[in-house]
């Protein structure tokens, strides 16, 4: 978990503005998002959430990106598999989850402090984004600025460079407003556009803001100041770094470390959107939107790169570095001069920054926390990247283990189905008794698989060969069973081989399936060879359609049965049939007689048990010999 003393509170959708990084947010919302569906949800729920937006086995990380679509996606995934919202409600919910997230860590300590006031919270919410720069140096966040208030509410302005994602801040302007001021909110659009830094939404938020009202009454009681007016050389001291600018927005003048910092003589008289660049907030550049926004922070970047060598380069030859100069503060209107004073310093997170700029500790303001900022940096920054590094691991080891952890789930499932059929499995893990799964089927075709002179082969071949032998003949007989959407009922150790068509899955085609299954048994067996003598080996098969009964015997080692005189049929068809051929009962007849199948008459024999019985023999080169389409 990250140091509390350096991870300040998120309070919006965070988008990543390095280079190549377009269109990405920081973990740590999708965090929210994932330890509050598990909780209200459930393990489940969540990896089939994650399952249906493509990241099977994902697990979030606070300082890692992610692209901006995943949130959405989960909105729409949770809308479809737990479906007691919309995408859009879901959205609203994952921004009240984050609120409350961020709360469990101790976070909401800076949100309580942040103003008095509701009001005062919602003035604030782009400087609370700046404090967390060091902590999330690739975050550009959205804006926010009030731009009319009244004693019902206020009209918020919210701008972001990304779209969609408007309920999603609903959902945090409520719960911010519910958790720590004890109010309740309610938001409603006015507008939304599209501006040239990407969505402007103007809100109407309707609360009770008594605060605005104590304002107004207590406005008679202010008193004139008895102080004299500060000069300007005074000023130009203690902010060495400012600009100056008229309502055309032309430099004025500027502080005395400016122009070493930018390595320029010509700032004044120029204009200053040709020198400098607004990232924050995201606003038109002009005189009316500046001025009325004299309580937010801004942020300007210099458009040319600045080319110098480090403090710590030293030595000739060493080549120049461009380094992107920002600078950070906060304007005011000076009504005597009728100009604006942007009162700034150079973005600096720690020593190494300084060093790229080539400034010097003594460069900085000693009369606001520059200095301070520069050396805690310094001193927390080694510990802050460890500490990432660790989570980012550790984020990538639970990854790792959920992947292993499903890849056996799959492996011990194909085991589970290979003994019980998909469906039974599925009634017995869910805590169904296995006497319950048994069912009555009327009608089904049952195949047996026999090879022929297997005892005379076991006294001529070791027991080794012997076991590679069956091992070979199941493992081609395996092959083909799905394709025709069989089921392998049971094998045993004489070399008999049982599969069942329309068990446990019902289906009115069975006798065709098992028929095509045994076509492709007998073509593969051609290809099988006796280990003993190397000559082909020969197999008797037997099918028979009827009524069975089915369902999972014992516990200890539990498995699918099938019971009934359907099965003695079945195996009689093989014990009378001959090598090479397919003996079918004529009631499978009756199944296959009006398809393309070959069938021919064996004619009336006397079956052990069964009487005489009228039976045929399926011949190779019928038309319909793959059955895989059939469902």
């Amino acid at each position: 978990m990250e140091d509390q003393n350096h991870l300040t509170v998120p309070l919006a959708d965070h988008h990543v503005s390095d280079k190549g990084r377009r269109g990405k947010m920081y973990g740590m919302l999708l965090e929210s998002v994932q330890y509050y569906i598990k909780t209200d949800h459930g393990e489940d729920i969540w990896r089939a959430v994650l399952e249906h937006v493509g990241l099977k086995n994902a697990v979030f990380t606070t300082h890692v990106v992610y692209p901006d679509h995943v949130m959405l996606d989960l909105s729409k995934a949770c809308s479809v598999l737990v479906g007691d919202r919309t995408p859009e409600e879901y959205l609203q919910y994952f921004g009240q989850c984050f609120v409350k997230f961020f709360s469990h860590y101790g976070y909401d300590k800076i949100v309580r402090i942040s103003g008095r006031h509701y009001r005062d919270f919602l003035k604030e919410i782009d400087n609370l984004h700046e404090n967390m720069r060091f902590s999330f140096p690739h975050m550009h966040s959205p804006s926010f600025n009030v731009s009319k208030e009244d004693g019902d509410g206020c009209v918020l302005v919210y701008r972001s460079r990304r779209q969609g994602f408007m309920q999603y801040v609903v959902g945090q302007l409520c719960e911010c407003a519910s958790m720590f001021y004890g109010i309740d909110v309610t938001v409603s659009k006015i507008t939304q556009k599209t501006i040239d830094a990407g969505y402007c939404t103007k809100f109407r938020l309707n609360f009770i803001n008594s605060a605005f009202r104590e304002k107004v009454g207590a406005m008679s009681q202010l008193s004139p100041s008895q102080f004299s007016t500060l000069s300007a050389n005074t000023l130009f001291k203690i902010f060495p770094f400012c600009i100056v600018f008229d309502d055309s927005l032309i430099i004025r003048h500027t502080g005395a470390s400016l122009p070493m910092l930018l390595e320029t003589d010509s700032l004044v008289g120029s204009e200053l959107l040709t020198r400098l660049l607004i990232r924050r907030p995201l606003i038109d550049c002009t005189w009316s939107n500046v001025k009325r926004l004299q309580r937010v922070t801004f942020e300007f970047q210099y458009r040319s790169p600045v080319h110098r060598l480090s403090n710590a380069s030293g030595g000739s030859g060493v080549k120049p570095q461009a380094s992107k100069v920002l600078l950070r503060g906060q304007v005011k209107f000076m009504e005597d001069w009728n100009m604006m004073v942007f009162l700034c310093a150079p973005l600096v997170s720690g020593l190494t920054d300084l060093e790229k700029m080539g400034l010097y500790i003594s460069d900085l303001n000693m009369y606001d926390n520059s200095r301070q900022m520069v050396m805690t940096g310094w001193q927390h920054s080694s510990v802050l990247e460890y500490s990432i590094e660790q989570q980012v691991k550790q984020s990538d080891k639970i990854s790792g283990t959920m992947q292993k952890l499903d890849e056996w789930q799959q492996k011990s499932n194909m085991l589970l189905y290979n003994m019980i059929p998909e469906s039974i499995a599925q009634d017995l893990k869910a805590g169904v008794d296995p006497i319950k799964t048994c069912q009555v089927f009327e009608d089904v075709t049952i195949l047996f698989s026999y090879l022929v002179d297997f005892t005379l082969i076991c006294t001529r071949g070791t027991p080794m060969q012997i076991v590679q032998c069956v091992n070979n003949i199941f493992t081609v007989f395996d092959s083909v069973v799905d394709k025709h959407s069989c089921f392998k009922v049971e094998t045993l150790g004489d070399a008999v081989y049982m599969v069942a068509g329309g068990v446990p899955d019902r289906h009115p085609n069975h006798a065709h399936q098992v028929a095509g299954l045994a076509l492709d048994l007998l073509r593969l067996s051609k290809e099988l060879k006796d280990p003993t003598t190397g000559k082909c080996l020969q197999f008797r098969l037997g099918m028979h359609s009827g009524g069975v009964v089915g369902g999972v015997i014992g516990r200890r080692m539990p498995q699918y049965c099938l019971f009934g005189d359907t099965v003695n049929t079945a195996s009689r068809m093989q014990s009378h049939g001959k090598p090479g051929k397919i003996h079918v009962s004529e009631q499978s007849y009756g199944h296959l007689e009006k398809s393309n199948f070959k069938l021919v008459s064996r004619g009336t024999i006397a079956v052990k048990g069964k009487g005489t019985m009228q039976t045929y023999w399926l011949m190779e080169g019928g038309d319909s010999v793959d059955t895989s389409n059939i469902n």
